[in-house]
């Protein structure tokens, strides 16, 4: 944590020396000392310092752009009501969803024209680092480190330096209505397998379990959780790639398995098809993500929908899907990043995002937040946090691109009852050749 305390030391020649000290708590933590250098013979020991709002200081005229998707507006307004009124800043909310910040502060942050304040997932660090358009989270770093995930600090740390400020985090489970299956029927793949083998009738459009069968987002959950990985050291060593590895091949030999439960092609079990199959009440055991949850209620829906974490798989090892973390960032291009940071700390205080909680159904990545009155109300919120207790961040560096092609394509052969090996070989061979194109670009 940067130290605010800064000492003043005056000396005054005449017959006798006369030395005072002085701490400032308000000034700014890049603000330098203009003070001469005075030898102290016995020098006071400077006390540590936690890092709250009042010591870091706001640019003179500061006021904030922040920019997130539609969901957040509501929530996002009545924080920057509640943040003006407290410290004269103002802020003013802009649309712009996670997918286009990036192109759109490259193209308008060097004008002055960009947000201040940014909500992107941690997957996209490793392009904003290389285009330098994000500031390293260095005043409340230690603040950071200490109330939120480790999962998360650790997605948003690139080389040693924490970036973003995490919000919250997502992944998936199974949905299930509660009018049609009960929670027995998904304590394994066994039991879900048999399940649906009594329920499916496919001329009718009903099966009992269904996932996007042809995105690697999802699947790479069964590859994890029985020891492939994506990237060596945690997700950041390209050069060594880890799903065709014995584990990874025997997991996708696992997910072959599965078509048992859904007797389909790849291609038919998409995202569209599958939410509307469970929300019209024709499929009971619906794998999707923390997204839903504000969706897939009773009032919207007309049935009680329960959530549990993903069953083991029949090697003993739990699927382990992809996290990720949405998280602030401020802007290199911030003529005020003081401000930001001081309205990121703000807006991510446990009172702060227990009310995000209440109005939009996110579960926030801060530690302690399972225990918040209104997520303890709701079983389904409590199954996520179960959930993100075996999860793995989606690698941040810019080589991840060249993974989703290759990985996707191999899926279909898979499911159609390929040979598992000569596939994610091939995948892993595609993603090398991919990465070498990348670097020469």
């Amino acid at each position: 944590m940067k130290k605010m305390l800064s000492i003043l030391l005056v000396c005054c020649t005449l017959t006798f020396v006369v030395s005072a000290c002085s701490g400032n708590a308000n000034k700014p933590a890049n603000e330098a000392t203009n003070a001469p250098k005075t030898e102290v013979t016995e020098p006071a020991v400077e006390p540590a310092v936690v890092a709250t709002d009042e010591d870091i200081v706001p640019e003179e005229g500061a006021k904030l752009i922040v920019w997130e998707g539609v969901d957040e507006k509501p929530f996002l307004e009545e924080m920057a009501k509640e943040f003006t009124a407290k410290y004269n800043i103002p802020v003013e909310y802009q649309e712009v969803g996670a997918g286009d910040q990036m192109a759109k502060v490259k193209a308008d942050g060097p004008a002055g024209l960009g947000g201040d304040v940014m909500v992107m997932p941690h997957d996209h660090l490793g392009e904003a680092v290389a285009a330098g358009i994000v500031l390293p989270n260095d005043y409340y770093e230690e603040d950071t480190k200490a109330n939120f995930s480790k999962i998360a600090v650790d997605a948003l740390t690139m080389d040693g330096v924490l970036y973003g400020y995490p919000r919250n985090m997502e992944t998936y489970l199974l949905y299930y209505n509660k009018n049609l299956v009960k929670e027995a029927d998904l304590s394994s793949w066994d039991n879900i397998i048999k399940f649906s083998k009594t329920y499916n009738d496919v001329k009718n459009n009903k099966f009992g379990f269904m996932w996007e069968v042809n995105n690697w987002y999802y699947n790479y959950s069964f590859i994890a959780g029985n020891g492939g990985y994506t990237f060596g050291k945690g997700g950041t060593d390209p050069a060594d790639i880890g799903i065709n590895t014995p584990d990874a091949i025997e997991a996708m030999k696992f997910y072959q398995t599965l078509r048992e439960a859904l007797p389909i092609k790849a291609a038919d079990a998409s995202g569209d098809v599958k939410t509307e199959l469970f929300q019209s009440g024709k499929l009971p055991i619906n794998l999707d993500g923390i997204w839903q949850l504000g969706n897939f209620t009773q009032a919207k829906l007309g049935f009680e929908v329960g959530a549990v974490p993903m069953p083991p798989m029949p090697s003993g090892k739990s699927p382990m899907p992809f996290a990720g973390i949405k998280s602030y960032f401020v802007s290199s291009f911030s003529q005020y990043p003081n401000a930001a940071k001081l309205f990121i700390h703000f807006v991510t205080s446990q009172e702060s995002l227990s009310k995000e909680y209440t109005m939009t159904g996110i579960i926030p990545a801060r530690n302690g937040m399972d225990s918040d009155p209104a997520i303890q109300k709701d079983p389904r919120a409590q199954a996520f946090i179960e959930q993100f207790k075996n999860v793995e961040a989606m690698p941040a560096i810019i080589e991840m691109r060249q993974v989703w092609g290759p990985a996707t394509a191999a899926l279909e052969p898979i499911w159609n009852g390929g040979d598992v090996k000569q596939i994610l070989d091939k995948a892993v061979a595609d993603i090398k050749i991919g990465i070498t194109q990348q670097s020469k670009e």
